[in-house]
């Protein structure tokens, strides 16, 4: 097996080289002999078996970064047979210093120049042969987007591997250095770890934590013996070793350029430089990144939602599938697996609904990503995250766990390892919980669709905003209290040229994120429905009120004989078996003409139903026939009647079951938000996964209307209000996204403390502002937009006031 280590520099394009070349996009399925394991990072190439081992992006191999730290123990502890470094051909000199660094290690390299599409396009003529001879290694050009080199890729990794005996070693001319290094470098002699003794010194002599950790235990006094040399240096030539060996390796990568690059446009402003005079433009930037944002919700949430106009008649003739196959009710007594099913069916319809706002959501933001705008976005909000403890890095991890709405909060705190900042970085994993996760999107959209359909935009935009606002307040709050002790650093950035994104790319990165979608409602939303489910139906009803509902029932069935008996037609209703046999067919007819769109179709199910029992259809439809219209009316109204039964029964069953008694116990803590016990059992059953809150509160409010939505549902038989609505809102977006963040929060922060803290803080506060905001909407005649609008403007105004004043935080502490 060939174990291969993707390495290189953020925004240098490693992913589409991994994608490309992993099978991941499909590009490589053309190559012949290519068998691929989409489970794990394998696949089989000319009868070899490749493994990746995917690098955090890194500018260096220092240990200034937990990110580069991570690269470079990956490397001691995977001990890979090839590194594959992906550079970005269009900006080398950059690109270059991790280059050198990775060369130096001793390990068999092919160097990929990637982007080289927009290398052309900035008038730059690369000669990879040139390179080549000059670092002594294989230089592909390849432009990944496009699957373009991927074959050239594959063939330079395995001739390199096959040929590893006679890879020779990369040594850069430390002159000065030279005499401490290979004094260390004897010191270290016998140490064994598959990388340049050279490297390992050289690392030693720079201070490297990562690396003196290493070899500390197999070399006692190294470390010492590194602050030993390197003090030596300092006094003999007055230089900073970090800023002397960074030179060198700068002026290393300054003479490939000038001997290996040809610049066509050399002082000319390029179109990346004019616009961002545009978008980076202290006064315009801001309002622009808002007005990107506000686009993008109106045309995902507002569109798409019309879009779903279309999706739901889909949806709809599925339920009305799998009723259709699940044991019929027997009049008011209604299957266990009946009941199941339906709730399953309703829990998962509740969510995917909501696919065609997701497709453009991800759409747009993949346009985003390819374009370049996402470096810039984190550029520009740098300027206000540092007035708030936060760091330009955290943009990723914030926009990771939805900041642009529809992302998650466990990559987007794992990401957070990423930032060199510890205090920011402490602070955005507290605050990337805040974050609109995919899985409150539907919830929203929920509440919006019933309560807010002509401000949805509005809305929409003020829930996606005001969670970054208050993250910022809160990370003010810690990082001047808890945190202010923590290590800060700086902030570097580099920008990618902006370029045209693939159609293919973004529709397949659009359609990935979707099927995840799917999956994790097809998986984890169905199994925590299940349980749902069984703690809503017990303990259920006691003896006498099922003997009170049996009596409703009877009583109901009764007048239905009474009132039928002098037509002709009782002998075809003349039985409880009979009745209950019509009702179904009343109920399922009802369903599917519901879900029709066009007249054809209606014409269709008349047919089909008509073929199906014509003795009962005369009833459905009697036309002329007045003793068929007598049998209609009673039967519409004793459909009337059954169906508020079943509603009561389920009612009651809920309302007894442990789920609704635990709801029912903190009410008298969520009613000053206007919360009952039924909003308060949806938000319980979401913890586990927040897509739940949606499914439950679908199935909670249905009204035995199989073509009726879950927002129509919860419009009319809720009894909320647009009031209650907007504190529902601000509830969900303070509370913590589900079980999985909270225990990535503990991996990340090692710490129960800092766990326990994400969830209850930012509960007590989402329970603190609804109440707040519900009390005086109710006092003061609000409604929901007024409500939200104030509440936002309260907010703003707290966000502006902390940040006119700076952060002047201790930074040291006693040991």
């Amino acid at each position: 097996m060939v174990k291969i280590a993707f390495a290189g520099q953020p925004n240098c394009g490693k992913s589409t080289i991994f994608n490309m070349i992993s099978g991941v996009n499909q590009h490589i399925a053309n190559y012949p002999g290519v068998t691929v394991d989409k489970k794990s990072a394998k696949f089989t190439y000319e009868k070899q078996t490749i493994e990746f081992v995917d690098l955090p992006g890194t500018y260096s191999f220092s240990s200034y970064s937990l990110e580069e730290r991570v690269a470079k123990q990956a490397i001691l502890s995977e001990k890979p047979d090839v590194i594959l470094n992906v550079v970005d051909g269009s900006n080398l000199k950059r690109s270059l210093y991790l280059t050198f660094q990775l060369l130096e290690m001793g390990l068999p390299i092919v160097v990929v120049l990637n982007m080289m599409d927009v290398a052309k396009t900035k008038g730059l003529t690369i000669d990879s042969e040139k390179i080549s001879k000059m670092l002594g290694v294989p230089v592909i050009e390849a432009v990944g987007s496009k699957g373009k080199g991927g074959k050239k890729i594959m063939d330079a990794l395995l001739e390199v591997h096959n040929n590893k005996g006679k890879y020779q070693d990369f040594e850069l001319n430390y002159e000065k250095a030279e005499p401490e290094i290979a004094a260390i470098k004897e010191a270290i002699s016998d140490v064994d770890l598959n990388i340049s003794k050279r490297w390992l010194a050289v690392k030693i002599f720079e201070g490297d934590q990562t690396i003196a950790d290493t070899l500390e235990e197999k070399v006692i006094g190294i470390t010492e013996l590194g602050k030993e040399k390197n003090n030596k240096f300092k006094e003999i030539t007055g230089q900073d070793s970090e800023s002397y060996f960074a030179t060198l390796r700068y002026d290393s990568s300054s003479l490939i350029i000038s001997k290996c690059v040809q610049e066509e446009r050399l002082g000319k402003e390029s179109l990346t430089d004019k616009i961002d005079k545009i978008v980076l433009n202290r006064l315009l930037a801001l309002p622009i990144l808002l007005l990107i944002m506000l686009s993008v919700y109106e045309l995902s949430i507002v569109m798409g939602y019309k879009l779903t106009d279309y999706t739901w008649p889909i949806l709809a003739a599925f339920k009305n599938l799998v009723i259709s196959i699940l044991p019929a009710p027997d009049y008011t007594e209604v299957p266990m697996i009946t009941e199941l099913g339906i709730w399953l069916v309703n829990s998962a319809n509740a969510l995917l609904n909501y696919i065609p706002i997701f497709l453009i959501l991800f759409a747009l933001i993949a346009i985003l990503e390819d374009v370049g705008y996402m470096p810039r976005m984190a550029f520009i909000l740098d300027r206000i995250f540092r007035k708030f403890g936060l760091h330009g890095q955290s943009t990723l991890p914030l926009v990771l766990g939805g900041a642009f709405v529809g992302g998650c909060a466990v990559p987007g705190v794992m990401a957070t390892k990423g930032i060199a900042d510890d205090r920011a970085r402490m602070a955005t994993i507290l605050t990337v919980p805040l974050m609109n996760c995919l899985a409150k999107v539907p919830f929203y959209t929920l509440l919006l669709g019933a309560f807010f359909k002509p401000d949805m935009a509005l809305m929409m935009f003020f829930i996606s905003t005001i969670t970054v606002l208050i993250a910022l307040i809160i990370a003010k709050i810690v990082t001047s209290t808890f945190l202010k002790t923590r290590e800060t650093a700086p902030f570097v950035m580099e920008m990618p040229v902006y370029h045209l994104p693939t159609a293919k790319g973004v529709i397949l990165r659009a359609f990935q994120r979707v099927w995840l979608y799917i999956k994790k409602v097809a998986t984890i939303v169905m199994a925590v429905a299940i349980v749902l489910f069984a703690m809503l139906q017990f303990p259920g009803i006691d003896d006498e009120r099922q003997k009170y509902y049996d009596s409703k029932s009877q009583q109901a069935l009764e007048t239905f004989f009474k009132k039928a008996k002098n037509s002709k037609y009782y002998s075809d209703v003349d039985s409880k078996e009979e009745v209950s046999q019509l009702l179904n067919y009343y109920d399922s007819y009802r369903s599917e003409k519901m879900s029709v769109t066009s007249k054809e179709a209606g014409k269709r199910i008349d047919e089909e139903f008509l073929l199906r029992n014509i003795e009962f259809f005369k009833f459905i439809k009697p036309k002329k026939d007045k003793e068929a219209r007598k049998i209609n009316k009673l039967l519409r109204k004793i459909s009337k009647q059954r169906k508020r039964i079943l509603r009561e029964i389920k009612n009651e069953k809920i309302e007894n079951s442990l789920l609704g008694m635990a709801g029912k116990a903190v009410e008298p803590i969520t009613q000053y938000a206007g919360f009952d016990w039924k909003i308060n059992v949806s938000f319980l059953s979401s913890f586990a996964a927040r897509e739940s809150a949606v499914a439950t509160l679908g199935s909670i409010y249905e009204n035995n209307k199989t073509g009726q939505r879950a927002e129509d549902a919860m419009r009319d038989n809720s009894g909320y209000t647009p009031l209650h609505a907007t504190a529902i809102i601000i509830f969900m977006l303070l509370t913590p996204p589900c079980i999985a963040t909270m225990i990535v929060v503990k991996m990340e922060t090692h710490s129960y403390r800092w766990m326990f803290f994400a969830i209850f803080f930012p509960i007590a506060l989402g329970i603190i502002f609804a109440s707040i905001v519900f009390t005086m909407g109710q006092n003061y005649g609000w409604s929901g937009v007024d409500a939200m609008t104030y509440f936002y403007g309260v907010v703003l105004a707290i966000t502006l006031l902390l940040g006119l004043f700076p952060s002047k935080m201790i930074n040291w502490r006693r040991n």
